[in-house]
This record gives structure tokens, C-alpha cells and sequence, in this order.
């Protein structure tokens, strides 16, 4: 992997559902092009790392059952392309979101210092949604 892309997630909040499943599809296609990629999740965000949150949370709008894909489809298909999940600590303090709730696909706790140092890399490319 030649490219590297830095994704803030910081809009995708799960109460505006329609914002949500975007990134994932960004990440999984860039991933997908055997770009190295990493999402880092802020603001009310990071609540669709907490397990079981995504699932819940459908971009149509829909509800469960109405045929449409929850937002973990799009999650789980970003990580199977090798996107790597962060979530910032700061955002999971005030959010609720303890560490041990975090979902398996998640690789660690990373915050504003780390997206930083990416964003001022120039050998990264950054996106924000």
C-alpha cells in the first residue's frame, strides 16, 4: 500500500441516521483500492463503535426488518477491506461509551493528536464527514 487515507468521522451521529453509512462506504472503497486507511471517530460518532449501536441504526431511515442494511454492514465491510477503527477517548468520556463496550472491529483509542499528525503528514490524504 502505497496511499494512506485519514477519515474524521465527527458528523455521522447516530440519531441522523442518514449521515451514518457514508463514511464506511468511502472507507471500504478506498480500502478496496488497497489504500491504507484509518477512521477516527469523535464527537457523538463514536457512538457507532459501542457494539451493537450500529446495528440499530439503519441510513434510509427504515427500521429493523424493513429490508434496508443497518450501518454495521457498511462498518463490517469496511474492515474487511483492512480499514482500522479508532475512537477518541475525550468523545467516549463524554458519550458514555466505555472502552470494554467498544466493538471487536475497533483497533484502539486514538484522538485529535493522532488525525492531527496525519493531516499534517504529508504522506497521508485526509477526508471528513
Amino acid at each position: 500500500m502505497s496511499e494512506r487515507l485519514a477519515i474524521l468521522v465527527w458528523a455521522a451521529d447516530p440519531d441522523l441516521p442518514h449521515l451514518c453509512a457514508t463514511p464506511f462506504y468511502f472507507a471500504a472503497a478506498a480500502a478496496a483500492m488497497d489504500v491504507e486507511v484509518e477512521m477516527y471517530f469523535t464527537a457523538r460518532s463514536v457512538r457507532l463503535l459501542a457494539a451493537g449501536v450500529a446495528e440499530t441504526v439503519f441510513a434510509d431511515g427504515a427500521a429493523a426488518g424493513g429490508g434496508a442494511r443497518p450501518v454495521a454492514d457498511f462498518l463490517t465491510d469496511a474492515a474487511r477491506f483492512g480499514a482500522r477503527f479508532y475512537a477518541c477517548p475525550t468523545a467516549m468520556q463524554a458519550h458514555g461509551v466505555r472502552p470494554e463496550a467498544l466493538r471487536a472491529e475497533v483497533t484502539g483509542q486514538a484522538g485529535a493528536a493522532a488525525f492531527l499528525g496525519r493531516t499534517l503528514d504529508a504522506g497521508w490524504k485526509t477526508l471528513s464527514f
